[in-house]
């Protein structure tokens, strides 16, 4: 969408009345106000905007920074509601916080808007609900033992199959840690940070970044009351991956290294995640010899993982995870003939437990082939991956087909007209 199409067809508000007298242009002061807090420039806003429409999977909003200078004038009323979901979206992350369209000079929100769904889930007022009393240490294990289930679901199909089902489970969870007092408080909390980061996860890879932010935010509450290292390292650095997956490096490098502030008190896995994320925060700075120390460090912590240790809250970290995290940094610092041979030594290991990630791994791997030019392998790669991806299907996955898709369409040769038949109806 460029951006004729989203200001054309009546979006002028501001500058015209019913009547259609010309009106005198009102200053967006919260707006102008939010974005120097943030030090964020128009042109940032506009490409971040740009960044995050194209992997949300609707219509990318395609700004330039005069469109931004004239929402902050006034000059362009309200924008469209792509437009506006976007940039609250946008400006949520930047702010570390949700926030509405009323925070950033919209306050006349249509009645259907997604804003509700991101409210924290109220407990139900039934006249039978659950007593705090009843609740003791096998209850709280039951809950571990479900949310374990909905992770290896997850791991195998894809998030689709299992956000819809968490939310009964959130709701409980959150109305038990309202009234947990004494000695069952430090267990619910514990339960409750893993079921809200996990809520976060599967938004994300959902495409929704705003609601994984809103509930990562939600389990850092909890981890913080909790004080406990594991817990407090493991969402910091899934706040790190938000950022970066945002488009963020500062917010991410920073946020990664706080997860591994406490390096001596959690274990190998928490460590090799954190180190990824400060890995994905140099590739986008460019910064390689930083990136490349942070690999290798992640490789040495995976490796020495115990795999008889006790259950780990980053059980999908295997070497090959890092393998193919490593290979996407080599993308981002223009290596992608190294980021070919690391995603083939991931993919020649990948544990079967883990689908979801193997399809985004293998649409990694086409893309890098395109990069180079081999299209045909690229082509068979993607055609792979689309197998996978289709039983596991996952934002991040179908956003890399989505992209590949664009990219050999001007090819004509069997492998491209094989792909392209393969993913008509996954990347529509």
């Amino acid at each position: 969408m460029s951006d004729r199409d989203i200001h054309s067809k009546g979006w002028d508000e501001s500058t015209r009345s019913k009547s259609g007298k010309s009106e005198v242009a009102e200053e967006n002061v919260k707006l102008k106000a939010l974005l120097k807090r943030l030090h964020i420039e128009p042109t940032g806003l506009a490409h971040r905007m740009r960044e995050y429409s194209a992997q949300d999977g609707g219509p990318i909003v395609s700004l330039k920074h005069s469109n931004i200078l004239r929402y902050i004038s006034g000059e362009t009323g309200r924008p469209k509601q792509r437009t506006c979901d976007v940039m609250v979206s946008v400006l949520s992350i930047a702010a570390g916080e949700p926030l509405t369209a009323a925070d950033i000079g919209y306050p006349d929100e249509p009645a259907h808007d997604l804003d509700v769904d991101v409210e924290m889930p109220k407990a139900r007022v039934d006249l039978i609900s659950l007593p705090f009393e009843t609740v003791d240490r096998e209850f709280v294990d039951h809950l571990k033992t479900l949310l374990d289930a909905h992770a290896r679901m997850d791991a195998l199909s894809g998030p689709r199959y299992v956000v819809g089902t968490l939310q009964g489970e959130l709701q409980l969870i959150e109305d038990l840690c309202g009234k947990a007092r004494g000695a069952m408080r430090p267990a619910l909390l514990e339960v409750g940070t893993r079921f809200c980061e996990f809520a976060g996860w599967l938004y994300q890879d959902s495409g929704d970044l705003r609601r994984a932010l809103y509930w990562t935010n939600r389990a850092m509450d909890y981890a913080e009351e909790l004080y406990d290292p594991h817990l407090r390292s493991y969402v910091l650095q899934r706040r790190s991956n938000i950022a970066t997956e945002s488009g963020y490096a500062a917010q991410g490098l920073g946020l990664a290294n706080a997860a591994l502030r406490c390096w001596d008190e959690i274990p190998p896995e928490l460590r090799a995640v954190a180190l990824r994320q400060q890995a994905n925060a140099y590739a986008m700075t460019e910064e390689a010899d930083d990136c490349r120390r942070a690999l290798d460090q992640a490789m040495e912590q995976v490796l020495s993982i115990d795999p008889s240790g006790p259950s780990s809250l980053a059980l999908y970290c295997t070497p090959s995870y890092i393998e193919m995290e490593a290979a996407n940094s080599w993308v981002r610092l223009g290596h992608p003939e190294r980021a070919i041979e690391t995603y083939e030594v991931a993919l020649g290991d990948w544990p079967a437990s883990q689908r979801r990630d193997q399809g985004l791994c293998t649409a990694r791997l086409a893309s890098a082939y395109v990069g180079v030019g081999e299209f045909e392998s690229g082509a068979r790669a993607g055609t792979d991956a689309a197998k996978v991806i289709r039983s596991a299907p996952s934002a991040r996955a179908l956003g890399v087909l989505r992209d590949l898709a664009q990219r050999v369409r001007p090819v004509r040769n069997d492998a491209i007209r094989e792909f392209s038949l393969s993913v008509a109806d996954l990347v529509r």
